[in-house]
C-alpha cells in the first residue's frame, strides 16, 4: 500500500480493477511521497520527541524540503500507528497473562477437587465405628486409601496384639 500526500493530507490510493483482483497504484502530479532520506530524518525525530513543537516543525520541515503540514501529519500519522502497535504489544501481554492464569486457575480447580474428595473419604471415616481389633488412626487410613497422598506411601491398620515397626522404633 503507499502513502501519498496531497494538499498536506495522508490518504491511501490504490484503484482496483473489476476484472483483476491485483491493486494498481495511482499518483495525483499534488501528491508527493517521502524520500527514504526523508523518513529516515522524521523517524529519527519522532525517537527523540513524538510531537514537535511550531519551531522545530517549521525547521525540519525547512530542511527536508516539506511542507510545515506534511512533517505535523506524517508526526500525526506516527503517533496513531506507534499507538496502534503498543496497543497490540498490550493486548498479547494481556493474552499471555490470561493464558497462564487460566491454566493455573484449571490446575487450583484440579487440586481442590482431589482436596474435596480427600475430605470425603475422611469424614467418612470419622462417621464409621472403629472395628474392635484395629488400632489405627483415622488419618492413617485415609492415607491408605488415598493412592494421590503426597507422601506417596500407605499404611495398614493392623490387630492390637502385632506392635507397629514405628512404635517398635520409638520405644
Amino acid at each position: 500500500m503507499e502513502y501519498t500526500y496531497s494538499a498536506g493530507v495522508e490518504a491511501e490510493t490504490h484503484t482496483s480493477s473489476s476484472t483483476t483482483p491485483s491493486r494498481s497504484k495511482k499518483r495525483n502530479n499534488n501528491t508527493r511521497r517521502f524520500s527514504d532520506e526523508q523518513i529516515k530524518s522524521l523517524e529519527t525525530m519522532f525517537e527523540s520527541e513524538s510531537r514537535l513543537e511550531p519551531r522545530k516543525k517549521l525547521q525540519l520541515a525547512r530542511e527536508l524540503g516539506l511542507q510545515p503540514r506534511q512533517v505535523a501529519i506524517w508526526f500525526q500519522n506516527k503517533r496513531a500507528r506507534w499507538k496502534s502497535k503498543q496497543l497490540e504489544r498490550d493486548y498479547g501481554i494481556l493474552q499471555s497473562n490470561y493464558n497462564s492464569l487460566a491454566s493455573r486457575f484449571e490446575a487450583l480447580k484440579k487440586e481442590n477437587q482431589t482436596l474435596l474428595i480427600q475430605l470425603q473419604k475422611l469424614n467418612h471415616l470419622m462417621q464409621k465405628p472403629m472395628e474392635p481389633g484395629q488400632r489405627c488412626t483415622q488419618v492413617e487410613a485415609a492415607n491408605s486409601m488415598d493412592s494421590e497422598s503426597e507422601n506417596g506411601g500407605t499404611m495398614k491398620c493392623e490387630a492390637e496384639g502385632k506392635p507397629s515397626p514405628s512404635m517398635e522404633i520409638s520405644e
